[in-house]
């Protein structure tokens, strides 16, 4: 099997563990060259990750013959310039999350990667790990009968700013705080348990004021199948509350999202908890799909398309307008 040699563009904090390793480590691809406009910290990378090709210009990176593939890792700013850029050389696309800043931008990373047919996906990498593949046979396999509705509720303190991160809670880099950056992946594991979305609206608000984008959300979730459900995300509480219910008419099932926190399955009156191994880097489950799709072994979404889903919903929870946002 030739290795797909990918390059990155944006090696920062979200390579340095959770994803940037795994393409060194998994089978059928290889790290070949970075990208980052700050010089000393690009040479600082490329040196503690072993790296031997480097560079400050993307179009460098892009016109590079060992880049095979291309992973955009930068701030979300970023995501639709270099996506576009990308396509336009006709290298597969590995995008970070939130897919861009608006569902207008995905939209248009979608139609551009159709036109010069290549490949796009997004990192919400949860999808690719055991713990959630398990919770999907399980509502799939009707483990619990007929999924009727779901609950999840998530709440975590208060936020300090990371010097790393400092995008974040600026609205124009980031897309909207830890709704984007955090919530995402919640609601993009909604979307892989249940599918399609019919109907989401919801409400945010700044409460706290100590950044200028929300920090609660409250939403509303109905798929098409007829699953619904409530979703409440604090940023800015008191306490650390991560947890997911699924209500089938035959019993439940409980998770965490965020964490590595076992599942439990309630049915008939007992209870079965089933834990998961603590991963060394979180996205290489889902990067390893990706390399595989990418070597034509299976058939997950290169389109972009899921992530342009999740981006929807994700709007329709953060509009200033009040009410129901629907799409076919």
């Amino acid at each position: 099997m030739k290795k797909i040699g990918f390059g990155i563009i944006g090696c920062g904090d979200v390579t340095e563990k959770k994803s940037g390793p795994a393409f060194k480590k998994i089978e059928g691809s290889d790290l070949t060259m970075v990208m980052r406009r700050d010089e000393e910290k690009l040479i600082d990378y490329a040196k503690r990750h072993k790296i031997a090709n480097y560079t400050t210009d993307y179009k460098t990176l892009l016109n590079s013959q060992q880049v095979d593939a291309v992973y955009i890792a930068t701030p979300p700013k970023w995501h639709h310039f270099y996506v576009l850029e990308a396509a336009k050389y006709r290298k597969p696309i590995y995008v970070e999350k939130p897919m861009a800043l608006s569902v207008a931008e995905c939209e248009e990373m979608v139609s551009v990667c159709k036109e010069y047919n290549v490949p796009l996906f997004v990192a919400y990498y949860r999808r690719g790990q055991e713990k959630f593949k398990y919770v999907k046979s399980l509502i799939d396999q009707k483990a619990i009968g007929e999924i009727r509705s779901f609950h999840f509720v998530y709440t975590s303190k208060l936020p300090e700013l990371n010097p790393e991160r400092n995008w974040m809670f600026n609205k124009e880099e980031s897309g909207g705080g830890l709704l984007y950056d955090m919530g995402s992946h919640m609601i993009d594991i909604l979307l892989f348990f249940f599918g399609n979305v019919k109907v989401a609206y919801g409400n945010s608000e700044n409460q706290s004021k100590k950044f200028q984008v929300h920090d609660v959300t409250t939403g509303m979730i109905i798929f098409e199948n007829g699953v619904q459900g409530s979703l409440q995300m604090t940023f800015n509480g008191n306490a650390d509350e991560d947890e997911l219910v699924v209500i089938g008419s035959e019993g439940s099932i409980r998770l965490s999202i965020m964490s590595n926190d076992s599942v439990s399955v309630i049915k008939n009156g007992t209870r079965e908890d089933t834990s998961f191994e603590v991963l060394e880097h979180v996205a290489q489950p889902f990067i390893q799909e990706v390399v595989d799709c990418l070597h034509g072994n299976n058939n997950m979404d290169r389109t972009g398309i899921s992530g342009l889903k999740t981006q929807k919903v994700i709007e329709a929870l953060d509009l200033e307008e009040r009410g129901r946002f629907e799409w076919e």
